[in-house]
């Protein structure tokens, strides 16, 4: 019987077979992961200019909170801070704007690029995704063309009246109204102003190097002496500005300008809106007509405290109005970055998850969301004792809420005219009565180029049949203005 040698791999020849088969394993692995593994794209850059300065207290609180949507939506925000709006309107028309989102508080330019076919229609991203319903009507509707909805209201501020510095208040006597009901009127606002500045205090803060803080002193002056029908009258120009009515309106205004209220003329044409705040904590000026924002500011939200606006008028001494606007985000249609980004970005600030955080930080003390706003009265979330004043007096008087009177004016003539004419009062109030000539002959001109009366929603339907003069008390604002070298009206002198 004849044997044949074995057909088997020798132990060297199968351990090289099996070597091969893991390299080739290995490689097709590493070649699978390449291949299927989830691609990491780089981030995006969403470029945002907002009316905060990037290192002050709003601008940090918006960044800190705005890291929430990097984080989410994997981008980057680039955010410049600006008020200069002019600019960015002219940007947003030359069809190369710098930007992907704006944010900003001037209503009258936004609805002007609106309706020259420069911003996205957000619509139907508002209705898709719900938040149409949480937004206050009142905040929404400013930025609403005939049905379409072109910017989305991402904050909501109010001017309540006079902010006090409570405890230089309190080391000088001067008791806060407890109610609404009590609070001051003119002679006693005086009277109190006069205590100031006997001990050395200067009793109310301009921020007029700003020019706009100064609308704040003029808005309440207005609406308590004419209520809300000459408060538009004279926003919507309505009534000429050198009507005896609206001259008495300036009258008061230049009275605490006439009695050293505001401290030397340099010393407050010099001063920026965030100067007054260490000039309060320091005991140098006492109280200051100014925004909801002003605790946060100070970042004292027990030694500052909201009070009503004086009463005037003693007929409407009962009536509490409250001015209320916002800051509203759009998108340029020539964005120059992913603009359904931008999209989702606006949306997101109008959301409930960043107005609470909003409420919660004392920013602002009310929001254009009443999702939010609910959550903030129910206890739902915390917000400071000095908001909570503030969001009773909205929701109280719920029916005497006031636009910015400057805001919904045709924006040339609130840059160019109104800002600077209150300021130049401050300086030079012995030209009051030719300013006053000088915003009529400007408002004729720019009110009728700008056809407000049809194309502003505010300004449509708006009349004023009177008063032309106001017959009430005067509390001795004339004689303050005569015995000070400024020259009265001929009507009145």
């Amino acid at each position: 019987m004849t044997h044949g040698r074995s057909l088997g791999l020798s132990r060297t020849a199968l351990m090289a077979i099996i070597a091969v088969i893991v390299v080739v394993v290995i490689i097709g692995g590493v070649v699978a992961y390449f291949i299927t593994r989830p691609s990491i794209t780089p981030k995006q850059t969403l470029v945002v200019y907002g009316p905060w300065g990037v290192n002050t207290p709003e601008g940090q609180l918006f960044l800190s909170i705005v890291k929430g949507f990097e984080k989410e939506y994997h981008v980057n925000i680039e955010y410049v801070g600006t008020t200069d709006y002019t600019t960015e309107a002219q940007e947003i028309m030359s069809g190369s704007p710098p930007f992907d989102v704006v944010i900003n508080s001037e209503v009258s330019l936004l609805r002007q690029l609106a309706e020259g076919g420069y911003l996205v229609d957000l619509t139907p991203y508002l209705e898709q995704s719900g938040l149409l319903n949480q937004l206050i009507p009142y905040y929404v509707n400013y930025l609403n063309i005939s049905g379409s909805i072109y910017g989305v209201p991402v904050d909501a501020w109010t001017k309540p009246g006079i902010y006090v510095y409570v405890p230089t208040l309190e080391k000088y006597g001067i008791p806060l109204p407890q109610t609404i009901s009590t609070r001051w009127n003119w002679t006693q606002f005086m009277y109190y102003a006069s205590v100031l500045k006997s001990h050395g205090v200067i009793p109310l803060g301009a921020g007029a190097a700003d020019e706009w803080p100064l609308v704040i002193i003029y808005e309440p002056i207005v609406y308590s002496i004419g209520g809300k029908d000459l408060y538009y009258a004279i926003m919507c120009h309505k009534i000429s500005y050198t009507s005896p009515i609206v001259e008495q309106t300036f009258e008061f205004y230049l009275a605490l300008i006439a009695e050293g209220y505001f401290g030397p003329p340099a010393f407050a044409a010099s001063q920026h809106f965030t100067d007054v705040y260490p000039l309060m904590e320091n005991g140098t000026v006492a109280m200051y007509f100014m925004g909801d924002w002003t605790p946060f500011f100070m970042n004292n939200y027990t030694a500052v405290q909201p009070i009503m606006a004086p009463s005037i008028n003693p007929a409407l001494a009962d009536q509490y109005f409250v001015v209320t606007s916002g800051d509203w985000a759009v998108v340029p249609k020539d964005a120059p970055g992913n603009k359904t980004l931008a999209i989702e970005f606006v949306l997101w600030l109008a959301s409930t998850g960043f107005q609470e955080r909003v409420l919660e930080s004392g920013w602002r003390s009310v929001s254009p969301n009443r999702v939010a706003m609910e959550a903030a009265v129910s206890g739902k979330i915390t917000v400071p004792l000095a908001s909570k004043i503030v969001e009773e007096w909205v929701l109280q008087f719920s029916n005497n809420l006031l636009p910015d009177i400057a805001d919904n004016m045709p924006s040339q003539f609130e840059y160019n005219v109104f800002w600077p004419t209150l300021a130049e009062m401050i300086s030079n109030p012995s030209g009051w009565l030719s300013y006053l000539q000088y915003m009529e002959d400007e408002a004729n001109l720019i009110y009728n180029q700008t056809n407000w009366d049809n194309t502003y929603p505010l300004c449509q339907n708006v009349t004023y049949t009177g008063p032309y003069v106001y017959t009430g008390p005067m509390y001795n604002v004339p004689q303050i203005l005569k015995s000070s070298g400024i020259p009265l009206p001929s009507w009145q002198s």
